[in-house]
């Protein structure tokens, strides 16, 4: 009977100290999740400051460069604007056509609705070779054909055409686009 019951104590002991031990281990694990984050996030949790935590209202962003807050809807306005004026819409049949390898068929356009000037410049992919190199197409315009700077023979070619807004004073390039093109040569 004595024997049971210090076996009793032992299993008690033993529960005790894996209690413990375990115990511990979360302490130590809490010590340092609190540890990292403080150390990671100066802010305070999740990179909320005390305010934003304690009154529930969203603070301003600390790593924004703003000379003043009240100027942060400018700014938005500021950057859609300059987003605007750097889309380009594009007009164009994805295939030219030419019978003799030098004069092609083809629509290439510079939409109404763009605000530059643009060139295009076309390249044979296979050979990385320019084959063509536009004039100015004022906003509105289109090419219906265009002749290669050197014969292609018969056969269908991917090409990049490379479309190029110019600024006014029609040397800056403003904004670039690369689409596929596919020349085709009869036979």
């Amino acid at each position: 009977m004595e024997e049971s019951k210090n076996k009793s104590k032992k299993g008690i002991l033993f529960l005790i100290i894996i209690i413990i031990l375990i115990l511990l281990l979360i302490i130590g694990g809490l010590v340092a999740y609190i540890l990292i984050i403080s150390k990671d996030d100066k802010a305070g949790l999740l990179g909320k400051t005390d305010e934003t935590v304690t009154s529930g209202k969203i603070g301003y962003e600390e790593s924004v460069v703003l000379d003043n807050p009240e100027s942060l809807q400018e700014a938005v306005d500021g950057m859609t604007q300059r987003v605007a004026e750097g889309t380009m819409a594009l007009e164009m049949k994805m295939e030219a056509y030419s019978l003799d390898g030098v004069n092609f068929a083809c629509q290439i356009g510079n939409p109404a609705t763009n605000s530059y000037d643009m060139f295009v410049v076309i390249y044979r992919d296979d050979t990385q070779e320019e084959i063509y190199r536009s004039g100015l197409i004022p906003t509105g315009k289109h090419l219906e054909k265009f002749s290669t700077i050197v014969p292609i023979k018969a056969g269908s070619y991917k090409c990049t055409l490379v479309y190029n807004q110019v600024e006014d004073d029609q040397e800056t390039i403003h904004s670039q686009v690369n689409v596929g093109l596919t020349l085709v040569v009869s036979e």
